[in-house]
């Protein structure tokens, strides 16, 4: 019987970082703000009408769609589809990462504009940074008070 033994936490110093309460990696404290369901672009009717009405700004791994709502706040899609990766860890991937740089900048909300973000097929392999980048090159094209 001496292999069945209640499970116990680890002692802090027996952890990794990745496992304790304070690394970056394990964390979800760094994570400034959540789209919660009033910032996302959540049904059909809503995408198709950004998606079909909107102005774009095109990079190399996304074309921005956008239009005004009726509200204080801007409010986010993201689409990747097949065309950019057959692969659904991929596709998702890609959706985390731009969630990401969205969710961890509060700053670029509160302007009233409903945005989707439409994956390209260079997204897949693209560093974070140059994704990030060209997130805020294309903000700034549309939001004029967007700090720097």
């Amino acid at each position: 019987m001496g292999f069945l033994r209640a499970w116990a936490p680890r002692p802090a110093h027996e952890r990794s970082q990745k496992e304790g309460e304070g690394g970056e990696q394990g964390s979800r404290s760094n994570i400034a703000t959540v789209l919660t369901r009033t910032r996302r672009i959540v049904t059909e009717k809503d995408f198709n009408a950004v998606l079909g009405r909107g102005r774009f700004v095109a990079t190399p791994f996304f074309l921005l769609k956008y239009i005004r709502n009726n509200s204080a706040k801007d409010r986010y899609g993201f689409v990747v589809s097949k065309k950019v990766s057959k692969k659904a860890t991929e596709r998702n991937k890609a959706k985390r990462r731009l969630r990401a740089i969205v969710q961890k900048n509060p700053h670029v909300a509160a302007q009233g504009r409903d945005m989707v973000f439409v994956a390209k097929k260079g997204i897949i392999d693209a560093q974070f940074n140059d994704i990030k980048e060209a997130v805020f090159a294309s903000l700034k094209k549309i939001l004029p008070t967007l700090p720097q």
